[in-house]
């Protein structure tokens, strides 16, 4: 059972009546729930990784033709030392 004293003084907060007793029954609800967990039989059953069953998708890795620095370039507005030249954003 959870002390609503400890909660109260851990959260700053001051709970009226009407506050203390919805959350007892807030706190005994979810507290009878995982009790209702702890009592189920998981033995033989396999851990899951993920609960959906779609499998991720990956494409091959196939190397690709490389193309040139100088063939990038070729169609670039400005360029400096094998670089494109881009308007400066900060000042």
């Amino acid at each position: 059972m959870v002390n609503l004293k400890i909660l109260e003084s851990l959260s700053k907060i001051n709970l009226t009546d009407d506050e203390k007793n919805k959350a007892s029954e807030f706190f005994e609800f979810w507290t009878e729930k995982f009790d209702m967990l702890e009592n189920i039989d998981t033995e033989n059953i396999e851990p899951l990784v993920t609960v959906s069953p779609l499998v991720n998708v990956m494409r091959e890795d196939i190397s690709n033709k490389m193309v040139s620095r100088e063939k990038l370039l070729e169609n670039a507005p400005e360029q400096n030392d094998g670089y494109f030249v881009v308007p400066r954003i900060l000042e």
